[in-house]
């Protein structure tokens, strides 16, 4: 290679590596330019509408039935989304050890409220009023005696009479000769005598009755018997009055009114066992799937079907997040949009969650909406979006 090629080449180098060293200094500049611009694009724009959100079409009332007791199934009487009606028995488990132990409690207590235990409880009713009256007169007596001045004087006077006839009698004795137990005279006399002596007792006995005190310990007694005579009579004439058609007093008290409520809560009970075998819809709605056939063996909590009311139904949100919540108040209005329908609805705000979700490691709160008119198509578990309006 000459000399004067070589100069040339070194020439083009050097004006390239110059070239190169100008662009350099110009691109810090252009690079600060790209990464602003491509900071900006990633930022969003503020939402210049409410919060969103989605969740789900729910029914305002859903049953998940089970029954509370183990047994086979006997009787399935609807299937997936059968409409039923509150109180219609959709699922029988079998029942005949149910039904006969209702039967024997409602035989015990019709033999405890027939005819002839009314019979027996009026009678016993009787009795009582008679056992009242005596004790009644027997305390009188036990507490008044002393003051009755009519039935002194006739005690005072009784006596009076017989002492004078044992002086008589007295007399009498001492002047028949004989000795009594040979001699007839002598022995018809002594037994006057004798019979005298006798009156004369009764007829103390009964002047110091009269003018006697009463004995505490007696009126003690008898003041019981009285409280107790009232209280047997208060407790039979309740059980007069149950078997004769009134209710039974929270109060009531007495082995008959006891027997009688015990023998009702065997019936009660009866009735509750033979409930038991019955899955009964709640309210009006549609059934969802059953899980239990003819003749399956159930447990006792186990779900057997799922009752939703299909015609009152209303949105719930899964994804609120937490920091849009301070933005929703109840009776907010709000858009919601059926995914599966492509149809919006309106709606209102109808309550708001008090307790957190989380979802994802976010923190969410569940929010109900209450729909306007509803589409005909328009299913529980339909899937929505929801745009809240913003508040003015």
């Amino acid at each position: 290679m000459n000399k004067t090629i070589f100069n040339r080449m070194v020439y083009v180098i050097i004006l390239a590596l110059g070239l190169s060293a100008c662009t350099t200094q110009k691109n810090p500049t252009a690079q600060v330019n790209i990464t602003d611009q491509s900071s900006s694009i990633a930022t969003p724009a503020p939402n210049p509408g409410g919060p969103t959100a989605s969740g789900f079409v729910v029914a305002d009332q859903q049953a998940s039935l089970a029954f509370k007791q183990p047994g086979n199934v006997k009787l399935v009487q609807v299937k997936t989304g059968d409409p039923v009606k509150a109180g219609q028995v959709l699922v029988q488990l079998e029942d005949t050890s149910q039904q006969i132990a209702l039967e024997q409690a409602t035989m015990a207590l019709q033999e405890l409220t027939s005819p002839a235990a009314l019979a027996v409880a009026q009678q016993t009713v009787a009795q009582d009023q008679q056992a009242l009256d005596n004790a009644q007169a027997s305390l009188n007596n036990q507490l008044y005696y002393s003051t009755n001045g009519g039935a002194i004087k006739n005690a005072l006077a009784s006596l009076t009479v017989a002492k004078d006839n044992l002086d008589k009698v007295q007399t009498l004795y001492n002047k028949t000769p004989g000795d009594p137990q040979k001699d007839a005279m002598k022995a018809a006399v002594y037994q006057k005598l004798y019979a005298a002596k006798q009156a004369v007792k009764s007829a103390t006995y009964q002047y110091n009755w009269w003018t006697g005190k009463p004995n505490q310990q007696q009126v003690d007694l008898k003041t019981a018997q009285l409280a107790l005579a009232k209280a047997k009579l208060a407790e039979d004439q309740t059980l007069v009055n149950v078997l004769m058609g009134e209710p039974i007093p929270d109060n009531a008290t007495g082995a008959g009114i006891v027997q009688l409520k015990q023998a009702g809560l065997a019936v009660e009970q009866a009735q509750s066992n033979l409930d038991a075998t019955r899955l009964v819809a709640p309210f009006d709605g549609e059934v969802g799937t059953v899980t239990s056939s003819l003749g399956d063996y159930v447990s006792p909590g186990q779900i057997i079907l799922v009752v939703s009311d299909t015609k009152d139904l209303h949105a719930e949100t899964t994804d609120l997040s937490e920091r849009d919540v301070p933005s929703v108040k109840v009776g907010q209005e709000a858009t919601v949009t059926i995914k599966p329908l492509n149809q919006d609805v309106k709606g209102v705000v109808s309550a708001i969650s008090p307790v957190s979700d989380t979802l994802g490691g976010d923190v969410v709160y569940k929010v109900k909406i209450s729909l306007g008119s509803l589409p005909n198509e328009l299913r529980p578990g339909m899937s929505v979006d929801v745009q809240f309006n913003p508040n003015p």
